[in-house]
């Protein structure tokens, strides 16, 4: 029974074939890490010594703190740490990290605004009664206030400040305080804390009973999406540049690929000539399809102009005719309610409403349907496999790949 974490959902959502890369297939790649991830680790290494030593009555120095973190980057920094954001360096990475360690420090100094019970805390938990559905996670600290509320706290270096609104949404948290409850049952109050250490500014969210029973399910949900997903369609998006198998993406593969060879090779490798063609050919196509709509438009006039309907060339002709016909709003006017209300008023509507297969394939794809109903339609469906090719211009970054 696989075990799932806000983490690995969080992957499936940004990339399913991503997910199926890393905890399906599990390829082996060479160490590599993001300078942000780097850079995470080690201010949450800083901040858990820094809790562990105030757990103990010893209250280290700023100075210790930095001089734990500088040793802890230099120890584990390594070849394989990637920066994608070429304008900075690793030493920028790295300062940045201080200033986080030094103003969190500053701003809670001496510590006791809270009692810590726990730093770098594993949870691991069932959603559901059955216990089918596993979620395991780690609270970067957990503490219990002066009031006796219990607060997840977690620590974020990241460039990104969400709004409240983001906030009182977020779901990891909100896991851990489903953890929390089946852990101690007599807890009052619970407070979900985040730190957004780039910025020096806390923020905080509380959830009612009403709020974990729909991410339960919500999760629920998106579980047996994933473990129903046969495709794992990759998505594209920002987040490719750090993504660590762009030789095994069908996305990024070929241009991977092709990016490493040299000019001559490039411009001779089939990939590369079929859609050099293809783009040339849809040029022509547009500039012909543009050439023959000012014809058409031009021989319509000249049947009006001459009141003819049949034109005479070297070796065609053209038929031109005009029918008058009745047009009612369409899908996007804004009369369409009306008039659907009147056809059905006037007892119309089976006789005239279309059934789309397309969207009602779309309709089952999407997971919108209940399992009993999706079963009953599938009895009717065929599957198929239909190419698509769509061109389109390189996006920014594909050419460095």
């Amino acid at each position: 029974m696989p075990t799932y974490s806000h983490s690995r959902l969080e992957t499936y959502e940004n990339c399913p074939r991503l997910y199926k890369l890393q905890y399906i297939d599990k390829i082996e790649i060479e160490e590599t890490e993001s300078v942000e991830a780097f850079l995470g680790s080690r201010v949450h290494e800083a901040l858990e010594k820094l809790y562990k030593d105030v757990r103990m009555t010893k209250i280290p120095t700023l100075d210790e703190i930095l001089e734990f973190y500088e040793k802890a980057w230099d120890e584990n920094w390594h070849d394989g740490v990637n920066i994608v954001r070429k304008d900075y360096t690793p030493e920028n990475y790295r300062e940045l990290g201080r200033r986080c360690i030094s103003e969190y420090y500053g701003k809670y100094y001496p510590f006791d605004e809270s009692r810590t019970i726990a730093v770098e805390h594993v949870v691991f938990f069932p959603l559901d009664n059955d216990r089918n559905y596993w979620i395991r996670g780690v609270i970067d600290r957990l503490s219990v206030a002066k009031d006796g509320t219990y607060e997840i706290h977690d620590y974020k270096t990241s460039g990104r400040l969400p709004t409240q609104e983001q906030v009182d949404s977020d779901r990891q948290l909100a896991l851990y305080h489903i953890a929390i409850k089946r852990m101690w049952p007599d807890v009052k109050q619970i407070e979900l804390v985040w730190h957004y250490l780039v910025f020096g500014k806390e923020m905080r969210s509380r959830r009612s009973a009403d709020d974990l029973a729909k991410l339960k399910q919500e999760v629920m949900e998106l579980i047996k999406k994933i473990e129903n997903d046969t495709e794992f369609r990759p998505k594209e998006s920002a987040l490719c540049d750090w993504c660590a198998y762009p030789e095994y993406c069908p996305a990024k593969k070929h241009i991977t690929m092709t990016s490493k060879l040299p000019v001559n090779d490039y411009l001779k490798e089939p990939g590369v000539v079929l859609v050099n063609k293809f783009a040339e050919l849809q040029r022509h196509k547009k500039e012909i399809e543009e050439e023959m709509d000012k014809v058409r438009e031009a021989l319509i006039n000249y049947a009006k102009e001459n009141d003819v309907e049949v034109i005479k060339g070297s070796d065609h002709r053209v038929l031109v005719r005009f029918y008058k016909n009745l047009a009612f709003p369409t899908k996007d006017h804004p009369h369409r309610h009306d008039l659907e209300d009147l056809v059905r008023s006037l007892g119309l509507w089976e006789r005239v409403s279309v059934l789309s297969p397309v969207s009602l394939a779309k309709l089952v794809e999407s997971g919108q349907l209940d399992d009993e109903v999706v079963a009953k339609l599938s009895d009717l469906a065929v599957e198929e496999v239909r190419p698509w090719v769509k061109l389109s211009k390189l996006r920014p970054g594909d050419e460095d790949l």
